[in-house]
């Protein structure tokens, strides 16, 4: 008999504890979905980051502006002063060719490239076509 009793009072309390559940309203998705997630972290954070390996290479850098010889000036110690765009220039690694005379002819410049260029006074070289061509002063 104490077992009849026992049973019938779990069943008793299932069929009360699915009768309450039925009437509980739904409480919904108690998180948030997937999509739901990745917006609130894009408005936290900003939007995802590209991977790199898919990102378009970047743009190749400008070419360096053209090179102008304007002048070179040997002194008796025999150092010399070179002007280049009309700036002068110190840099050992620019360099005096002398011709067959003796006089300094060229210069032989070496660009932050690594290229050697070799240059008269009144020349320019342009990096972007690689030619050497004479400067035509302005006539006054």
């Amino acid at each position: 008999m104490r077992r009849a009793f026992v049973l019938g009072a779990l069943l008793a309390g299932a069929a009360f504890a699915a009768q309450a559940q039925a009437q509980r309203p739904q409480l919904g998705r108690l998180f948030l979905s997937p999509e739901q997630r990745a917006q609130l972290d894009a408005q936290r954070y900003g939007p995802p980051a590209a991977d790199p390996a898919l990102a378009p290479p970047p743009p190749p850098p400008p070419p360096a502006p053209p090179v102008e010889l304007n002048g070179v000036v040997v002194r008796s110690s025999g150092r010399s002063t070179v002007w280049l765009n009309e700036e002068v220039q110190n840099e050992p690694h620019n360099r005096l060719v002398r011709d067959k005379s003796g006089n300094p002819g060229t210069l032989t410049l070496r660009l932050s490239t690594g290229q050697v260029v070799r240059l008269k006074p009144g020349q320019r070289y342009d990096p972007a076509s690689g030619t050497v061509t004479e400067v035509q002063e302005a006539q006054p």
